[in-house]
Parts: C-alpha cells; structure tokens; sequence
C-alpha cells in the first residue's frame, strides 16, 4: 500500500546506481516500495545528488527533467526527496534546505502500555528520513528482553533481540540512528514489582544503589542492547528518582546525600556502558532537582554545587527535558545552566501526545516552537522530541505527525511554517490532509470546549462538571461544540492519513453524545422533572452505542499499530464507562418508581474555587 499523496507530485522519480553515492542507494531503495522513487528510467524526473562539506544546507534545483540535489548530509539528502515529493520546488528556482542540528530526532515511548509493531515502526522510520530526522530513540523501561531474565518485559509485549536489529537494520538504510534509551535508576516499577528483583529493590520504582545484583542487572541491559544496536550512544534515564536512597538502601544504610548516591551510582553505570563501546547520556533533572528546596526541576534559586558537578562522569551526556516552557528566555537561561555544569546539552522537547486521544497541536506549537527557537539562538546542535504515552498510550501517536512535520519544518530553518508548504508536505510524506489532523487535534480542548475525559465516571461526570462550575446550560454548550467537531470531522473518517480520523470521529462523537445526556440529566434534576429526567433516561444507550463505537475505532487503530499486550488497560476502562451507564439506568428507574428519594451522585455541588 502507499500512502504518498499523488495530487501533489504526479511525476515519477528515478536515480541511477552510477551517478549516485553509495550511501544513498539503500535509503532510496526503501523509499521506492512505497513512494514515486525509482531506480533506473522509465521515469519522468532523475535525481542526481552531489555531496558538499558545508555541513548544514542543503540545495535543489529543478531543470526540465533533472533535479540536482547538492547534500552536506544524509539527513538533509532525505529531506530533499521529501521536499521535491511534495511538490515545493518549482522549476528552474533553487529551494534552500538548511539546519543547525547535527542530530534532530524523536523519542517514542513504547513503555506505557503501547509497544508499535515493528512492521508500523518501519513506516514511522520513513516517513521520518523524508522529514529530515536522523535519530531515533525507542523509550523501553522493561520492554525489552534479556536472556535469563524471563520477568523482564513479561506480557507487556517486549521487543525481541530479532526484532530490534531488523529495526536498526532498516533504519540505518535510511540514515537514522537507533539510539537505545532505558532506565537504569528509576520508572522500573514494572520489573521491581515481581519478587525476582527484592534485592534490587530500594523503592516501588528505584534501583538499590550499591549493591552487587543491581550492577550485575543493569550489565545485562546494556550488554543486551549492545548486541542489537550499531549506535555509539545510549540513553541510560534516571530521572525523577525522587525516592532515591528513602526506602530499603536508608534502612540497610542509612541516609546518604541524594547527590552523593546519584554520582555513586553514576559513575558506575558510565564505566558498564564504556565496557560495550556506549557513551551514556542521562536526563538532567535530578542534579536541579536535588539542588532547589522544593524539589524542582525549574527551580530559579536551584544550586547544583561545584563539587558535585565535577564528579559527574566525563563521558555522560546530559539531556535537558523540557515541555512545559512558552518562553523562549526560560529555555536560553536554562540551557546557559546545563553549561555552567560543564555539558553541551542535548535538547529534549515534546510533542504533545500524552493524556490526549488526540495530538495537541496547540500546546506543541507554543512550546516546542519556543523550544526550537531557543536552541537557534543558543546554537545548540542537538535536539529531539518525545512523545510520551502516560496514563495508558490512548493516544494515536500517528496523529504525532502533524506536530512531526511542523517541528521539523521549524528546525530546518522556517521560523513561521507557512500552512500551505505544511499541507503540501504532509501529504505527499504522510497521506491525507495536515488541516485535518490539526482540527482534530481539537479534542484535546479549546477556547470553549473543555479537555475531555472519557475514563471519568460518568454518573459523578466529576472533571466535566467542575469545568462547567455545574452550569448545565455551559454543559450544554460544550456537548453542541463536540458535535460541532464531529460533524466536521466525519468527512475526514475514511481516510488512509498517517493518523486515523475514524477514532477522532467517533470520540469526537462520544464526546457530544455523552455531554449532551450529561447536561440534560442534571437540568432536569434539579429541578425535580420526572419527565426530564424519564428523557434524559432514554439517552442512555444511544450514548452506550457512541461509546462503543469510539471503543471498536480506538481497537482497530492500537492493533494496526502496536502489539496486542497493553489493549487490555484501556478495555478495563471502557467497560467501566458502559457499566457506570448500566448503573445511570438502575439509579433513574428506582428514581422514577420513588424506590429512592434522591439520586445521591447528582447531589452534589462544585466545590467553591
């Protein structure tokens, strides 16, 4: 199947193996399965690439039937058979493709319920090298295996050592680095809750620093990795250990600095990972964190001491994380304090994915944009996006791609990406429409409609409640700004874009549906109309109906994209939703038949703010 949007380059491209550099025939190979991109005529456009030494730009002209692409990397090669698919390079104009960022990557986290299937990852992987990404970081906390250690990754869908080098495999032919990213302090809750591990165990998600069976642990995750990955670097986490040395390391040995353990600890992992050829690079915060009084990360008084700062390892690298800023200054001032530790810094933005059913493209715009600019005007070179999947992964992450193709336009040098140039591009790398997958992003709240929450129970409608301050008239005007988005979207639903704007539909849909039952119960319950409420009774299932629909749409979508494991958490939720409806149902009846005097739930009132 391909997923190129012909309107918008109906001409087929081809490049010979005689007039083009070796290091580009295996990336163009993988791209002609499933893009205009042929090897040998017949075709209707020829690619000729020449390499340059400038080390950022990139530049393609268009002449007849020749397109010369003049390349400093292949990163930047990628990106210019991205460009020329899209249809932006007009003939006999040169088109400028430049940036920065020796490294400008993403980070998917396949730890928090979804593992994507490798098959899907290869069209991430794609689509990615046609954007210009050269690096790719696969967040796995347990979700690996590890000969001998048969609880690690155990029913979570675990990436077999098969399976993660035929992904750096396919990746390295088109010019991205799979750069492994574990943890080896904390987020291990996953594997410190079997009893296989209680003596490694300092807290519910903490590595024992110190002891003998923790070093010998973490020697299997890195030697692991080093026998399935080509990458010279390793991300090795250990952030937010907040715990760290409070629970069975401070009853075995009592208190030691948080500093003090962190840099133990440390240098020990360093000195694991310089044993199979990695370089290691670590979250920062726990040096700010440990530094402010408050245990912030972005605390301005946070004072990391010199002596500390010199004891971090010479070979570690530091990732300053940050999602959460829309000024540009925080993060100029910021990456001045990474520095002042004596760490070029790599820069780890996100794009917003996590708690949403949907990518929310207003929030990635504001601070990654920001984010962006900053590492511009800090001349930083390094810089990456995440894409988290708290509470449960619901989220589809191909809807990413549209946060994906901003980011990149911006860092390749664009500072107000223009909307047409975006259309333009994403449909031909990514298929469907980029305006689409931004009004979709809608779900996620706006000016008037609230963020919503599915898992909330329905019957207390806590969350949607409180936004509303229990004005069912303001409830009522969400409810129609949901069905609003439905409608709009539902000519969208039967796309085959990069995201899948059948389960943006259908939630859309669920959204309204359920508000609207919301808001007509608790009008007609407060004031006392039997027959209101006897309505508001005979919604019921049609939202039940709505709330499956959206369930079999959000089915379809995490099974084409990731392994099963990790589907069940989500269902559980689900089906507390249609049972809590089940229960509406009971409650209004035995209402309605003076069984109860009063429906104890709806009872209550917002508290005051």
């Amino acid at each position: 199947m391909r997923f190129y949007n012909e309107s918008y380059m109906k001409k087929q491209l081809y490049w010979t193996q005689k007039e083009t550099p070796a290091e580009l025939r295996p990336m163009l190979r993988e791209l002609g399965e499933f893009y205009p991109v042929r090897q040998d005529p017949p075709g209707d456009i020829a690619l000729l690439f020449e390499k340059v030494n400038d080390g950022e730009s990139c530049e393609i002209r268009i002449s007849g039937k020749r397109a010369k692409v003049r390349y400093s990397t292949q990163a930047r090669a990628a990106r210019a058979v991205g460009t020329i698919l899209s249809g932006l390079v007009s003939e006999g104009r040169s088109y400028a493709v430049a940036t920065p960022f020796e490294t400008l990557g993403i980070m998917l986290d396949c730890s928090r319920n979804a593992v994507m299937r490798v098959d899907h990852l290869k069209r991430w992987l794609r689509q990615l090298a046609l954007l210009g990404y050269n690096l790719v970081m696969l967040y796995t906390e347990d979700t690996y295996e590890i000969p001998g250690e048969p609880c690690f990754g155990y029913q979570r869908g675990a990436y077999s050592a098969v399976e993660l080098k035929a992904i750096d495999q396919y990746a390295s032919r088109l010019g991205i680095e799979i750069v492994p990213c574990i943890q080896t302090l904390g987020h291990l809750e996953k594997i410190l809750r079997h009893r296989a591990y209680a003596k490694v165990r300092d807290t519910a998600s903490v590595l024992m620093v110190g002891e003998r069976e923790t070093y010998a642990l973490i020697e299997k995750m890195i030697s692991q990795w080093r026998k399935v990955s080509r990458a010279t670097r390793i991300h090795v986490g250990m952030d937010e250990t907040h715990d760290l040395g409070r629970g069975a390391y401070l009853d075995k040995h009592g208190y030691r600095s948080g500093f003090d353990l962190f840099n133990e600890h440390l240098a020990k992992v360093a000195q694991i990972c310089g044993k199979y050829g990695f370089k290691p690079m670590i979250w920062s915060d726990m040096y700010f964190r440990l530094g402010s009084k408050t245990g912030n990360y972005y605390d301005p008084k946070s004072i990391v001491p010199d002596a500390v700062a010199k004891k971090i390892p010479r070979t570690v690298e530091l990732v300053y994380w940050d999602y959460y800023h829309s000024d540009c200054a925080f993060y100029r001032d910021w990456i001045e304090r990474h520095r002042g530790l004596g760490k070029e810094p790599l820069m780890a933005s996100g794009i917003w994915t996590w708690n949403k059913y949907w990518y929310d493209h207003r929030t990635t715009v504001q601070r990654a944009g920001a984010c962006i600019d900053a590492c511009y005007e800090s001349n930083l070179k390094e810089l990456f996006f995440t894409m988290w999947g708290d509470n449960g992964a619901y989220c589809d992450h191909d809807s990413a791609f549209a946060g994906i193709v901003f980011c990149a336009e911006k860092a390749y040098g664009t500072a107000e990406p223009k909307a047409a140039a975006l259309e333009k591009r994403f449909a031909a790398v990514c298929g469907g429409s980029y305006a689409a997958h931004v009004l979709a992003a809608d779900l996620q709240g706006s000016v008037t409609l609230p963020s919503p929450n599915m898992w909330d129970d329905p019957i207390f409608e806590t969350d949607f409640r409180t936004w509303a301050k229990d004005d069912a008239d303001r409830m009522k005007e969400a409810a129609a700004g949901f069905a609003a988005l439905a409608r709009r979207l539902r000519r969208h639903k039967d796309s085959l874009a990069t995201g899948n704007l059948n389960y943006a539909y259908t939630t859309a849909q669920a959204f309204a549906d359920r508000y609207m039952l919301a808001a007509a119960l608790l009008r007609a319950y407060r004031r006392r109309d039997r027959g209101g409420i006897r309505a508001a009774g005979r919604r019921i299932r049609g939202v039940v109906e709505s709330v499956r629909a959206m369930e079999e749409a959000f089915r379809r979508m995490w099974m084409s994209h990731n392994k099963p494991e990790g589907i069940e958490t989500i269902q559980a939720r689900f089906g507390m939703v249609q049972a809590r409806y089940r229960e509406m149902e009971l409650r209004i009846a035995e209402y309605l038949r003076g069984d109860i005097e009063n429906i104890a739930e709806l009872d209550y009132r917002c508290p005051p703010e």
